[in-house]
């Protein structure tokens, strides 16, 4: 969910992000569609533009929260994942397991190839 707690999204053992408003009643706005995995992970932007999401498709994506347009899609199995506070950087660890080492990404997603 976001500050000022009207938006929340969900996710559950299945392969799309519910997004929902919360303004007295609960309405299911959409979904965004995209992974072939169980989605695990929603992290909220600070500003409410971006959700990055991860899921056991082995990939991490930032969503623009008003168009639900993957932005990014990593290649990577994703253990967590989260913004910087100015909402510009995004993070990233992975799990050692098939045939990756476990590393800590930070990249700026307007910046091509940023790592």
């Amino acid at each position: 969910y976001n500050r000022e707690g009207d938006l929340i999204f969900s996710v559950a053992k299945h392969t799309y992000v519910s997004f929902l408003f919360k303004g007295g009643e609960r309405v299911a706005l959409g979904t965004y569609n995209g992974h072939t995995g169980v989605v695990s992970l929603t992290v909220l932007s600070g500003d409410t533009k971006n959700v990055l999401t991860g899921s056991a498709d082995i990939c991490c994506r930032l969503w623009d929260c008003e168009t639900g347009t993957s932005m990014l899609n990593t290649s990577l199995a994703v253990r967590t994942c989260g913004f910087d506070f100015s909402g510009n950087i995004i993070m990233f660890s992975t799990d050692k397991q098939m045939g990756y080492e476990s590393s800590t990404l930070t990249m700026n997603p307007q910046i091509k190839g940023s790592t």
